[in-house]
């Protein structure tokens, strides 16, 4: 509805999935939004999964794809770390510290006390119609969030301010 009636000003949002943004058809995608993956980033791992998904699929991967795949990926390492697929087994193996590679450019992992993952973030500006190469890259994607030389816990709820309390 934005680009339907030319409406031109700034917007921004959460909660955005690269699917709904490729399905809106180029030149309809707007503002700057908040990603937890994109297709783009330039890590071996991120390009082996890219190229292995669009071989596949004859089309990129989006950030739900990604997550699906982290999830297994972790849940795979996890299991074969420990020798046990006992889940309080594997919950104590994340609350110790184990990292994981989620294809950006640092390894991510669990807050033991509250079991959220803590991995880099982008932020994606939707690029103008006339910037469009092809229907997949409609984004200009900033560097990781948070900077290399911060923690990630910067762009989480600190203890003091997460009711979450998720004991094994």
């Amino acid at each position: 509805q934005y680009a339907e009636f030319g409406l031109d000003f700034p917007v921004a949002g959460f909660g955005f999935d690269t699917a709904v943004a490729w399905g809106a058809g180029q030149g309809n995608f707007f503002g700057t939004w908040p990603l937890v993956w994109h297709h783009l980033i330039n890590t071996p791992g991120s390009k082996a999964f890219v190229q292995a998904f669009t071989k596949k699929y004859g089309k990129p991967p989006e950030n739900q794809a990604w997550g699906d795949y982290i999830s297994m990926h972790i849940l795979a390492k996890s299991m074969n770390d420990i020798k046990s697929t006992e889940a309080t087994q594997i919950i104590g193996h994340w609350e110790k510290g184990a990292k994981f590679d989620l294809l950006k450019t640092r390894e991510g992992y669990f807050r033991a006390y509250d079991h959220q993952l803590m991995h880099e973030m982008y932020a994606v500006e939707a690029l103008k119609a006339k910037d469009l190469k092809n229907k997949w890259d409609i984004y200009k994607p900033s560097d990781p969030v948070p900077a290399a030389n911060e923690s990630l816990e910067v762009i989480a709820a600190t203890k003091e301010e997460n009711t979450c309390n998720m004991p094994a």
